[in-house]
């Protein structure tokens, strides 16, 4: 599966802010500029996937994430590494080679928590 379109990231990185939301709050504080329908759509097929959870509040749907912004990562994470079919290391190695140059500090955080895992730390 790819990453979802901007604009559905978008609407994701409001809904981890917490709480509930309208599509109005939802269309205001992601991009006044588009429809207001265009959000509603959105926040429609993000349901559909399973991405949000949705409550009728006095007659108007209210939009929460279905999960928090780790848990989404680490299924994206999941699922680049089901389609390796077996042979991650090439994955692991790009992996850490992206993460070396956002963090360089984040390999060693990395270290502790892998020694952690296997009771050596």
């Amino acid at each position: 599966m790819s990453r979802p379109p901007d604009l559905e990231r978008r609407v994701l990185d409001t809904l981890w802010q917490g709480g509930q939301w309208s599509v109005r709050e939802v269309h205001a504080a992601v991009d006044p500029l588009l429809a207001y329908t265009t959000f509603a759509t959105v926040l429609d097929r993000l349901h559909d996937k399973g991405e949000v959870d949705r409550v009728k509040v006095d007659n108007a749907w209210r939009y929460v994430a279905a999960r928090s912004r780790d848990q989404a990562l680490a299924a994206e994470v999941g699922r680049v590494l089901e389609r390796a079919d077996g042979a991650p290391e090439p994955l692991l190695v790009a992996f850490l080679d992206q993460l070396e140059q956002a963090d360089p500090a984040a390999l060693d955080r990395l270290e502790d928590l892998l020694r952690t895992r296997r009771g050596r730390g």
